[in-house]
């Protein structure tokens, strides 16, 4: 069996001053390729994660290994090179004054040849669809656009691993599905693994495989149905079902025999018109 892209292994953390552990006993593993979501509450530990994952933060009990190598000071930076993070707000990301800028700072600061570049950039804008927007001015872009050039500035550098910091969260339904799509479509084509932090279950609905963390620890893990099937547990902790989820938990209640598994709105009508356009 091939070794994890990812492995964290009883992990502590505390911020300084703190008496309590942001994080505690975390433990789990993420393959190539694999879309893992990683949900909470504010509060939760989830956003502790991701900064622990790229060295931002330096865990005070337990390891990390990525690429199948320990986390640490001597790599680091070698390991920066190989995951590409985006966070909430695209803004705090830019740094050019146009699209092309913008993509081409952080490939200047890794030494790549200006022909490569060249070619990088547009390879990567042709990925998320942003070809005709290189001259335009980023600030000046709509949520969704603006999070996918961030996003089109990760897959220039050719990460093995993307990390979503609430990525979506700023964005409206359909800037959501945009980038959503956009990663999903680099995770299948691609396999890039990628890390979702979230607290947006219906967002969390589309990976392989979630991770629950709550007060600091991972209090459940599984695929989205089979996590899904804890319902109130998961609503007591502040997370909101998907509509789908909870619609079709009600309709079963009612006698309607639907399967489980329905995420969307979408999936859930599909399948009630199914049943009865055969009556």
């Amino acid at each position: 069996m091939a070794e994890p892209i990812l492995s964290i292994e009883g992990v502590y953390f505390r911020y300084l001053n703190q008496s309590e552990y942001a994080v505690q006993n975390v433990s789990f593993q993420a393959e190539r390729g694999e879309w893992l979501a990683i949900v909470g509450h504010n509060g939760s530990g989830k956003s502790t994660i991701a900064r622990l994952l790229i060295g931002l933060l330096r865990p005070e009990r337990g390891a990390i290994r990525l690429f199948g190598r320990p986390l640490d000071e001597t790599t680091v930076w070698d390991v920066r090179r190989r995951v590409g993070m985006v966070f909430q707000n695209p803004d705090n990301q830019f740094v050019g004054t146009t699209v092309e800028d913008d993509i081409a700072f952080a490939l200047e600061n890794n030494g790549i040849p200006r022909d490569e570049m060249v070619e990088r950039i547009h390879e990567a804008v042709r990925q998320v669809h942003m070809e005709s927007f290189l001259e335009h001015e980023p600030h000046r872009l709509s949520g969704g656009q603006k999070q996918r050039v961030a996003i089109a500035g990760i897959l220039a550098l050719r990460p093995d691993m993307i990390i979503l910091d609430e990525a979506t969260s700023m964005l409206d339904p359909r800037g959501r599905e945009e980038v959503l799509g956009t990663v999903r479509h680099l995770n299948r084509q691609r396999r890039i693994t990628v890390v979702s932090i979230t607290h947006d279950l219906e967002e969390a609905a589309k990976a392989d495989r979630m991770i629950v963390m709550n007060k600091g620890e991972v209090v459940a893990e599984g695929t989205p149905e089979h996590v899904f099937r804890l319902g109130g547990k998961l609503e007591r902790m502040g997370l909101d079902l998907p509509f789908a989820v909870k619609m079709g938990g009600r309709l079963r209640e009612q006698g309607i025999p639907l399967r489980e598994g329905y995420f969307t709105t979408e999936e859930l009508v599909e399948e009630l018109w199914t049943l009865y356009s055969k009556k």
